[in-house]
């Protein structure tokens, strides 16, 4: 064999080598495929299933009210004058009855000593008129006075009296004007404005703002409550509120569940009297929550419960779906609207049964289902 023979043959021999191992590794690699399983039915849908709960979360009952006094006013004075004495500050505590400021009344106090003087003369004149009628009518008796006489005492005794009265009426109408050129406290309370100082002229009529005064011991809560849980509540039923932020806490007791649902935004007003004494000083206009889970009677906080989203109803009749080894089964249920965003169950379902998260999933009976939480 030549040289160039040989070669050739050499050659050969290489590449068949070469395509043998090529062919022997694409095996390899395709023997090493994990294979794919064959689908025998529908694909399972993945859902969120859940089971009823026998307690609801208090956050749900939670509504946020702000604190309020009971008793507060903007005062003004009784009279037109010009402002002679201030007697308190911005937040001065006062008692009813207290003299706030004081008006010019130089001339008023002329009239009440005038008054007076009347007063006393109509008085002296009816005790003397009086007097003189005991007499007449001892005279009388003896037959030394003729009748006439005797009505003109009467009379005369008459007519001091009524001068008398009209002028006790114009002595108490004086010290009445007396008192309005005053501005008094209406009640026990705290200062929170002053609109006047010395010297200012004010008027009766359209009546000048001078103190706003704000009684800090009658406190009560103004909440809006759902329509949803106002049937929780109930006047004369005590509850817990919190102080937002500071988180002092409070007892309070309803005195008011309003007659109407604000149409706007389906709320009822409660009005809460704050009771005992609060851990910290409240504030009226301070924002708070109440807690109304343990409001009301004990049964309503039994039961199973779901949220809306879990049931299709319209009133009390509705139905669920039921996962039952890998499927859905529709349920008919009757169930009850406690608190927002949540039903009671009455009828058609057990503690321990679980229910698609959401009843509007596109879902039919026996539909293949693979829980995903």
């Amino acid at each position: 064999m030549t040289g160039r023979s040989r070669t050739t043959v050499i050659r050969r021999m290489w590449m068949a080598a070469a395509v043998a191992a090529v062919v022997t590794t694409g095996c390899g690699k395709a023997s090493n495929k994990p294979a794919l399983p064959e689908q025998t039915g529908p694909a399972a849908l993945g859902v969120r299933a859940i089971t009823p709960a026998t307690e609801l979360s208090a956050d749900v009952t939670r509504v946020t009210g702000q604190i309020r006094s009971k008793n507060e006013a903007v005062l003004g004075p009784q009279a037109t004058g010009t402002i002679s004495r201030m007697n308190v500050r911005v937040g001065d505590k006062v008692k009813k009855g207290q003299v706030l400021a004081a008006l010019d009344a130089s001339n008023v106090a002329i009239s009440v000593e005038q008054a007076r003087a009347v007063k006393q003369a109509a008085d002296a004149a009816l005790e003397l008129a009086t007097s003189s009628l005991e007499r007449t009518r001892k005279v009388a008796e003896s037959g030394g006075v003729a009748a006439a006489g005797l009505d003109q005492a009467v009379i005369g005794q008459k007519q001091a009296a009524a001068q008398a009265a009209q002028a006790a009426a114009g002595l108490r109408l004086a010290e009445e004007m007396l008192r309005d050129h005053s501005i008094i406290a209406p009640f026990d309370g705290v200062i929170t404005a002053r609109t006047k100082n010395v010297g200012d002229s004010v008027a009766m009529t359209p009546s000048t703002p001078v103190f706003s005064i704000v009684d800090t011991t009658g406190l009560e809560v103004r909440a809006q409550v759902p329509e949803s849980v106002v049937d929780k509540v109930r006047v004369g039923s005590k509850t817990q509120g919190t102080v937002s932020p500071s988180g002092a806490r409070f007892d309070v007791q309803v005195a008011v569940v309003g007659a109407v649902v604000d149409a706007s935004n389906r709320t009822v007003e409660v009005l809460a009297d704050v009771v005992g004494e609060p851990s910290t000083a409240l504030r009226p206009g301070a924002l708070v929550e109440l807690d109304f889970s343990t409001v009301g009677q004990a049964d309503d906080d039994k039961g199973l419960f779901l949220p809306t989203q879990a049931v299709s109803a319209r009133g009390q009749e509705g139905f669920v779906w039921v996962v039952q080894d890998g499927t859905v089964r529709k349920r008919d249920v009757r169930v009850e609207r406690v608190l927002p965003g949540y039903v009671r169950i009455l009828q058609g379902l057990g503690a321990d049964e679980r229910v698609l998260a959401d009843s509007s999933l596109d879902v039919k009976e026996g539909t293949a289902v693979r829980v995903v939480q």
